[in-house]
């Protein structure tokens, strides 16, 4: 074997690893195996074709994922989802503080509110997966998401001492959502919603099925 060769042979076998880690995330993106591995080979070629091998990293693949699977849904939509936050769009770059400062906002609303909303208006959830996702219905939902919009647009807001949550869990709660929209990976909440609110007696994740 050339020595020529040993270096193309790693360079294949690093991308073929990066490959198999996208399509683990395209298929949680798509909520399906056929949607997600379709968006992996779309963003894997786009990689490819925009970027040299060696700047091709799994951020990159992911970011690029993502990005291309909003452009998706948009199209696909059949229903507003309304936009109180522009700032959570996906094609607009935050800075720490505009990201902080948006989550912040958020947290004024309930728990409850600002996960739904979060899903909604920054990962283009449908009310169908994040009733899924929180074990509720999708009336639940929906009926959650426009309080939230109504307070929101009267610019309302909750103290911590008015929800069911701790302090502690605030704060974890709103780490987890700057986290979760800085690297564009609503696992990174979703994965810490069990933790979450497990942690105060009498509330299991599907009390999502209960008003705000």
């Amino acid at each position: 074997m050339s020595s020529n060769s040993r270096p193309k042979e790693e360079t294949l076998e690093k991308l073929e690893e990066f490959y198999h880690g996208l399509q683990q995330y395209c298929r949680f993106l798509a909520r399906n195996q056929w949607d997600g591995d379709d968006l992996a080979q779309e963003s894997f070629f786009r990689a490819v074709q925009r970027y040299p091998e060696s700047d091709i990293s799994p951020a990159l693949l992911k970011k690029i994922a993502y990005h291309y699977w909003i452009d998706t849904l948009r199209k696909k939509k059949d229903e507003c989802t309304g936009m109180p936050f522009e700032l959570l769009s996906a094609e607009k770059q935050l800075s720490p503080d505009e990201l902080m400062n948006t989550v912040q906002k958020l947290m004024e609303l309930t728990p409850k509110q600002a996960v739904i909303f979060l899903l909604k208006e920054a990962f283009s959830y449908r009310s169908k997966e994040i009733a899924e996702v929180l074990g509720t219905t999708e009336m639940a939902v929906k009926a959650t998401l426009h309080r939230a919009r109504k307070r929101l647009d009267k610019g309302d807001s909750f103290t911590i001492e008015d929800t069911w949550t701790e302090e502690s869990d605030h704060e974890l709660l709103s780490q987890l959502m700057y986290q979760s929209v800085q690297e564009e990976d609503p696992k990174v909440l979703i994965d810490r919603l069990t933790e979450i609110f497990s942690k105060t007696p009498g509330t299991p994740l599907n009390m999502y099925s209960i008003a705000a």
